[in-house]
């Protein structure tokens, strides 16, 4: 007799090519939530950034970021918060005793927001040039954060339908992804999130 999660794991890899490991995380009657993660792994991340500090008032993210930008004008400005927000997460996780792979756990974070952010500021703005957003990278930001009405966010990913549930993953570190993305926001247009 075969398991949910085994039929499943079929499932994703005849109908969706997935091959690599999901867990089932959570099942209930309406839905079948699915991890790339080892339990207790958000757990982690959340120790790791609250020790790091980087998600406090003021932003060290985007004081890094300011600093960055003084040293290299020139440089995107979202390329600018990812490089100082890597070097902040390294300097911080080596002074105070965390590990490369714990370091790794956040920056592997903000390089994906960075991802979001290349492709909301698309007019790829200079750090040491005058900037304002223009209205469709106002709109860009407001579609990456709201989603698809019915659909969830950019941090679920929904699989389809499973013996009459929706399947569904979401990323385990959203609350923090969206926290960093405002920073990334606020320290590269130097206003604060479009509402």
């Amino acid at each position: 007799m075969t398991t949910t999660e085994d039929r499943l794991r079929h499932w994703l890899a005849s109908e969706h090519g997935i091959a690599d490991h999901r867990r089932l995380a959570r099942e209930d009657e309406d839905r079948l939530l699915l991890s790339k993660f080892p339990p207790g792994f958000i757990a982690r991340v959340g120790e790791t950034i609250e020790r790091l500090e980087l998600l406090v008032d003021p932003d060290p993210l985007a004081a890094a970021t300011a600093a960055r930008a003084r040293r290299l004008p020139r440089e995107s400005r979202v390329e600018g918060w990812r490089a100082a927000a890597c070097d902040l997460v390294r300097e911080r996780a080596a002074a105070r005793g965390l590990t490369a792979e714990d370091a790794e756990l956040v920056t592997t974070g903000i390089e994906s927001v960075a991802a979001v952010m290349h492709a909301v500021l698309w007019s790829d703005p200079v750090a040491g040039e005058p900037f304002e957003p223009a209205p469709g990278e106002l709109d860009a930001w407001r579609d990456a954060v709201a989603g698809t009405e019915g659909f969830g966010d950019l941090f679920t990913r929904h699989y389809g339908p499973f013996e009459g549930r929706a399947v569904v993953a979401h990323c385990p570190g959203a609350p923090y992804a969206r926290a960093l993305l405002e920073s990334a926001w606020r320290a590269c247009t130097g206003t604060p999130p479009p509402a």
